[in-house]
């Protein structure tokens, strides 16, 4: 006897992806399941069907002419579900925890634009800014609903939303020799220079924000402190010669804290098209409480760029070479 009515919403969507992809562990990983975990999965879901709905040949599971029949009555649950989880999800009563990982200074900027739309709109709901040593890892293991990271190396079985690009520049203490420079900025200029170098924790992609800058030295040869926490560096840079590369925002917080200057990165360093994103992973991608939060993330960066833009309108935006010596305060 049938017993489909056993069937759960992650249970037809494992089938989904064991359809799509014929490997059972690559179908289990979507929804953070061990190999054998998922193998037990395929076992226990094959036992609520008369007849079988999975063969395998080839190499890989097949879907049976029976699964194939009776597929899009399993993709009408799919939707009904999703349609009545959204309906049962209130964002004002909602109580739900959100778990960011994220190890970027710029976070804290971040947090700031979020945080305050979630109170109003959410005030029951809580915010978690984790620090795992993998955001990417945190993301698909399901430690964390969301990371925000550089856009380099990303897995492919994440989700992307683009918060704000990534414009790098130099952080000087204010007077700092650099800031008397009549000459546009190079490589070779920077040279000499001791430097804070910004550790990302994923050295295997992208190691940090100085890479294509200084790519020929020694390493670390005129790095004197390295770490993930920019933020401890900033009083010591205020009162030595050390440089910093980092990102605008970066540069901007430091600056209203500490005695700091951001000046344009090299004339002959080449930007590269980053930007900092916010990833989420499949398992996650139709829960009604982390559509709704991702919401709030697209409003921010709409914001976002449209401070950007005004400030450039301003000329109180990040340095170019004709804005540099007004914005170094010299």
């Amino acid at each position: 006897m049938s017993d489909v009515l056993k069937l759960s919403l992650e249970d037809i969507s494992f089938l989904m992806e064991l359809e799509k992809s014929g490997v059972v562990l690559k179908a289990g990983s979507v929804f953070n399941m061990s190999p054998s975990t998922a193998s037990r999965n395929l076992t226990r879901i094959s036992g609520y069907f008369p007849t079988p709905i999975f063969k395998f040949e080839g190499g890989s599971w097949r879907a049976t002419d029976y699964f194939k029949l009776i597929r899009p009555n399993l993709i009408e649950m799919i939707k009904n579900a999703q349609t009545l989880m959204a309906q049962s999800f209130d964002a004002k009563t909602s109580e739900r925890t959100y778990v960011i990982s994220c190890m970027m200074t710029e976070v804290e900027h971040v947090v700031g634009g979020i945080l305050p739309k979630l109170m109003e709109r959410s005030p029951r709901s809580r915010l978690d800014l984790s620090k795992h040593e993998n955001e990417l890892a945190a993301v698909v293991n399901g430690l964390a609903d969301f990371a925000i990271v550089t856009a380099v190396g990303l897995p492919a079985d994440v989700h992307v939303m683009r918060l704000y690009p990534v414009t790098r520049v130099i952080l000087v203490r204010r007077n700092h020799p650099l800031t008397f420079e009549r000459r546009q900025l190079t490589k070779k200029i920077l040279i000499p220079y001791d430097r804070v170098s910004i550790l990302t924790g994923r050295s295997a992609s992208w190691t940090s924000p100085e890479q294509n800058i200084f790519p020929y030295e020694r390493y670390m040869e005129h790095t004197r402190y390295s770490t993930s926490r920019f933020h401890t560096a900033w009083e010591a840079m205020s009162k030595t010669d050390l440089i910093c590369v980092c990102g605008w925002r970066v540069a901007e917080i430091a600056m209203r804290s500490h005695d700091l200057v951001a000046l344009p990165l090299p004339i002959d360093a080449e930007e590269d098209e980053l930007w900092n994103v916010l990833i989420w992973s499949d398992v996650r991608h139709k829960d009604p409480a982390i559509i709704w939060m991702r919401s709030l993330f697209s409003e921010w960066a709409q914001e976002e760029a449209a401070r950007i833009a005004e400030l450039e309108e301003k000329g109180k935006g990040p340095p170019t070479y004709k804005k540099r010596r007004s914005s170094a305060g010299v």
